[in-house]
């Protein structure tokens, strides 16, 4: 188990797929929790019935405005 008492951020939910489909995975990402200087860049797949879904994620550092 993870300690997140000491975790400051936000939970990003993904976007829903394009379809709702028998076909897609019941593990795909459904949210990603990131730090307050970090955003999150959505990674997409496209099932044989034409339905796109999130199934990957990037963390990224958001530029700093100094």
């Amino acid at each position: 188990m993870i300690d997140t008492s000491n975790v400051h951020g936000r939970t990003i939910i993904a976007p829903l797929p394009s379809a709702l489909s028998p076909s897609l995975p019941p593990n795909r990402v459904l949210s990603v929790t990131v730090a307050d200087d970090e955003e999150v860049e959505w990674i997409w797949t496209s099932t044989s019935d034409g339905t796109s879904y999130v199934s990957g994620y990037r963390i990224l550092k958001r530029p700093s405005h100094d």
